[in-house]
């Protein structure tokens, strides 16, 4: 159930919860029982970080186009596997 928005032409605003069929009702002020109309307010939106957006972005980007890395990862040094019969995930005894 939503939550809608009132305003009483005596009391004021108020708010009420009520199910989507009853949306363009008229609603009771709960002070002076007064009809009230209803009130369009906009969406509780947030604006996100830039960080977190651009976070996501790259997130986004990397689930359909991988990056590939040519080379090693910086600040570790290259190496390569001890076999070069063996894939590299395979523990040699």
């Amino acid at each position: 159930m939503p939550l809608y928005a009132f305003r009483c032409e005596t009391c004021g605003p108020f708010e009420e919860w009520r199910p989507l069929s009853e949306y363009s009702k008229p609603a009771q002020c709960p002070r002076c029982q007064a009809g009230a109309r209803r009130v369009v307010t906009p969406p509780n939106l947030v604006k996100t970080p830039p960080e977190i957006r651009k976070a996501r972005a790259l997130e986004e980007k990397s689930a359909h186009e991988p990056e590939v890395v040519g080379g090693p990862l910086p600040g570790r040094p290259f190496s390569r596997p001890h076999s070069l019969h063996s894939p590299p995930w395979t523990v040699s005894h």
